[in-house]
């Protein structure tokens, strides 16, 4: 997962209720167990345990102008 950190991705992941979410985010970093990254649909910075993380894909230009 190191090869995410300052790359947007879109994110497939199960929350603590076993519902799946799919996001984009842009990883900040990553310590032992858990994904520090800003999430463009909340907003805000957000911790993703990657034990939950199901799907990774690098995408491009979200969140920002393409311009």
């Amino acid at each position: 997962m190191e090869e995410y950190v300052g790359k947007t991705v879109q994110l497939i992941y199960n929350d603590r209720n076993g519902n799946v979410s799919i996001r984009n985010i842009r990883v900040i970093s990553i310590v032992k167990d858990v994904m520090k990254a800003y999430c463009y649909s909340a907003q805000s910075i957000r911790l993703f345990y990657l034990e939950r993380i199901v799907d990774v894909e690098v995408i491009r230009n979200v969140g920002r102008d393409s311009a």
